[in-house]
């Protein structure tokens, strides 16, 4: 039964500005991705990685959708942790909130087969749902085993059971509420992945042989290990690497940007796909040739989500499908506008 608390589904706790910052800035390098395999490619993730520019596949694929599904999993844990304080049965309302988003994820899916929403939901439903059931030091064990073997029992998901598992954890462990305190353990953090993400970025120019990459054995077969964890240790490198620079004089205009982008991540990923599926063919993009193109779409678009998430967000408390996404979750219609000064008197 819920609690009277429930009445106000406005009310979501403070926010970790953070957080916010770092998910604007993955929806950025998302977005290139998705432009190349949704208007480039049109529509076939499978197999495009070796026909996308070199600069691209070494920075960009496969490196900014793990710091989404670590946040995604963070915001989860999060979420657990206010609604038992609203409900007496906060899984119900998780689970009622993964539902909601599978059902956006599969309409999304008609029009941009490459998104990630679905896969979310479902990792969430089979992976996040019965981890709540424990702590934080056992999810990361858990986190662990998925992320080394995930990608072979879960088909179709790879790593992301595993990212959305560790992403939990830290929040259980409380890891988001002090990132601010932590400069030194991000600062050492930084230095590591980013060794260990240049070191894979001169193997793979070199084009040296790697053995155990097909952790199955075997040329040509098997499932690669290597490679998606270049990915992720490249994500967690640009994670470190930004909460660094919010700590320099730069960082007040980086969270000005980036955080309401982040505020309003799911409206701005919806979003985007129709601004692409729309603009690309316009712009006459159908190959990777057509670099110049390619990098004013992403940068327009990087541009009006970027203005209209401040402007939007003077007005509201949320973007337009986060809004919904929350009153459909809670089934109560959430207070959308922000009181002015002279309402509010």
């Amino acid at each position: 039964m819920e609690t009277s608390a429930t009445a106000d589904v406005s009310s979501a706790g403070p926010r970790i500005d953070a957080l916010d910052t770092l998910r604007g800035f993955a929806l950025c390098g998302i977005l290139i991705i998705n432009i190349y395999q949704q208007v480039v490619f049109h529509g076939e993730a499978a197999g495009t990685a070796p026909q996308l520019p070199t600069a691209v596949q070494l920075l960009f694929y496969e490196r900014f959708y793990p710091i989404f599904s670590i946040l995604f999993g963070i915001g989860f844990g999060i979420f657990l942790q206010r609604a038992a304080t609203r409900t007496d049965r906060p899984r119900l309302v998780l689970a009622r909130r993964l539902a909601v988003l599978l059902l956006i994820g599969i309409a999304h899916f008609l029009v941009h087969p490459g998104e990630a929403l679905t896969a979310y939901a479902l990792a969430g439903l089979l992976v996040l749902l019965p981890l709540s059931y424990v702590g934080g030091r056992v999810a990361v064990v858990v986190a662990i085993v998925l992320l080394i073997v995930g990608a072979q029992l879960v088909v179709g998901f790879g790593p992301i059971p595993g990212l959305l598992a560790l992403g939990y954890a830290l929040a259980m462990l409380g890891v988001p509420s002090g990132l601010e305190r932590r400069t030194g353990r991000v600062a050492a953090a930084f230095v590591i992945f980013t060794a260990l993400a240049a070191t894979w970025i001169v193997l793979v120019l070199r084009q040296v042989d790697l053995p155990f990459v097909n952790v199955t054995g075997g040329p040509g077969g098997g499932v690669s290990l290597l490679g998606p964890l270049a990915g992720i240790v490249t994500g967690l490198a640009y994670c470190c690497g930004l909460l660094l620079l919010l700590r320099t004089p730069a960082g007040p205009a980086l969270s000005a940007v980036l955080s309401p982008m982040g505020r309003m991540a799911l409206t701005n990923y919806l979003t985007a796909t129709v601004l692409f599926l729309v603009a690309g063919p316009r712009l006459g993009i159908d190959s990777t040739a057509d670099l110049p193109q390619i990098i004013g779409l992403t940068v327009g678009i990087l541009v009006v989500q970027a203005v209209w998430s401040v402007l939007w967000l003077r007005s509201f408390h949320y973007g337009p499908a986060e809004w919904a996404w929350r009153c459909l979750t809670w089934w109560r219609r959430a207070p959308i506008r922000r009181r002015t000064a002279a309402s509010a008197t």
